[in-house]
């Protein structure tokens, strides 16, 4: 009996540094999660797409295209008022 095969898991990384708000080192966050998952044992188990310079629509259309199981939300929060986007 061979073993299940699963499809890979995706995880979406979005990211917003609005040119108002401290700048946030976007990049280095991205390539410390890339860097992890290659270095994980079960790495062919997960698929990351990234978009950057996030608007609410921006981050939808993503939802839509890329169907992930993960969303990782790098960015500004400003407390009640939720997330902070890009214009």
């Amino acid at each position: 009996m061979s073993p299940s095969i699963t499809e890979p898991q995706t995880i979406l990384f979005v990211a917003a540094n609005p040119k108002e708000t401290e700048r946030l080192r976007l990049g280095q966050e991205l390539r410390e999660i890339a860097e992890g998952l290659q270095r994980a044992q079960k790495r062919d188990q997960f698929n990351l797409e990234q978009r950057s310079a996030v608007r609410p629509l921006d981050i939808q259309r993503a939802m839509l295209d890329v169907e992930p199981q993960i969303i990782h939300f790098s960015g500004h929060g400003a407390g009640e008022q939720g997330l902070v986007f890009e214009d």
